[in-house]
């Protein structure tokens, strides 16, 4: 019975980021365009990924203050509050008058976002316990990405069918948002008690292995070549692609389809798999800077479907269950700091330079050499 029910809240998560996924990730397809509607640059549409900076800080401050009250009340407290800020910025976009507001906005939904995974992540690896590591990670990311491909559907067949409203497309999100946190709602009262919440003794860096600290460090430095969609999308729609919502959809169909095989590639094959990783981020930048934008989108979809199960199975595997919040919170910070300082360098020298170029692939050649240590 516990198995069972353990399952079943493991499948109303997955719907939760479902729905959750249509609606900030609907918000995020149009980022570039509607920053640059409201009169934006280049460098502050780039500079979106700022708040992947702060969503991973905040990834890291909700992982160490659940870690520390380690109780299940917390966690899901914690939980239903990210999930609140998350989703509710999305449609007071709709209401953004300037640039700056919307900037603010798009912060905030990731400050939302970043408080919530690493404790949403610690659940979903306890109730997936019988699925496999890699294979629970990565139904939940199949799911996922159903979501996050309906979202910018949604939003792009509302922009077609409103003659270019924005605003309109943003205040539909508001929808799935809503039935999201009714689920959550419904997952917590399931499953009240969290073995994960429970404390462990010792001080938090003395209980994480060496394996780990390589891990978090390998997938920091394949960020560093992982260009934001803000990005990539001002660049694509500079370039004459309009309905940029149509290409991310493509992108996360392509993350939702390889999510399934990765995991059961972790499963088979171990960590070293986790080489897809910084091989599909060195070749997406190097795509998107010769303007192939179809192969770039290939190469994205590859590695942010990799990006979301491979690091998350190998924390499961390594990491006692009663520290993984205090790990998971570790893993966002290096891959945050990794991503922000790579698209803030590479939105200020351009793609196109030949210095960019290096950049990427040393930091893409030294992911893969510490990969290759992984055991």
């Amino acid at each position: 019975m516990a198995i069972e029910r353990a399952l079943i809240v493991f499948i109303i998560l997955s719907i939760v980021s479902l729905l959750a996924d249509i609606t900030y990730e609907g918000a995020r397809s149009i980022s570039g365009p509607y920053l640059e509607l409201l009169g934006a640059s280049l460098i502050i549409a780039g500079g979106v990924s700022v708040g992947e900076l702060l969503s991973y800080a905040f990834r890291f401050i909700g992982g160490i203050v659940a870690f520390r009250l380690a109780s299940s009340l917390a966690y899901w407290s914690l939980l239903i509050l990210g999930y609140i800020i998350n989703l509710v910025a999305v449609p007071l976009l709709a209401f953004a008058g300037s640039w700056e507001v919307a900037f603010a906005l798009y912060m905030v939904e990731r400050i939302g976002k970043g408080f919530r995974v690493p404790i949403r992540d610690t659940i979903i690896a306890e109730v997936s316990t019988g699925v496999g590591r890699g294979k629970g990670f990565a139904i939940h990311e199949f799911l996922d990405q159903i979501g996050a491909l309906v979202g910018p559907l949604i939003v792009a067949y509302t922009i077609t069918s409103t003659g270019g409203s924005y605003s309109m497309a943003l205040l539909i999100l508001g929808i799935p948002a809503m039935l999201s946190i009714v689920a959550l709602f419904t997952a917590s009262a399931m499953y009240p008690k969290i073995r994960s919440a429970s404390r462990i003794e010792g001080g938090g860096a003395r209980i994480l292995p060496r394996g780990f600290y390589l891990a978090c460090l390998a997938v920091g430095l394949a960020m560093f070549s992982f260009i934001h969609w803000g990005q990539a999308s001002y660049i694509a729609f500079s370039l004459g692609w309009k309905n940029v919502a149509l290409l991310y959809a493509l992108a996360m169909a392509i993350d939702g389809l390889v999510s399934i095989p990765l995991g059961v590639a972790y499963d088979s094959l171990g960590p070293r798999i986790l080489l897809v990783i910084p091989i599909a981020t060195l070749l997406s930048t190097i795509a998107l800077s010769h303007g192939n934008i179809l192969v770039f989108i290939l190469l994205w979809g590859i590695a942010m479907g990799a990006l979301e199960v491979l690091p998350k199975a190998i924390v499961a595997e390594l990491v006692d269950e009663r520290a993984r919040s205090l790990a998971y919170s570790i893993l966002f910070l290096s891959m945050g700091l990794g991503w922000t300082l790579g698209n803030i360098t590479l939105a200020y020298l351009t793609l196109e330079s030949t210095l960019s170029l290096i950049l990427v692939l040393v930091a893409s050649l030294a992911s893969m050499a510490i990969i290759l240590r992984l055991r």
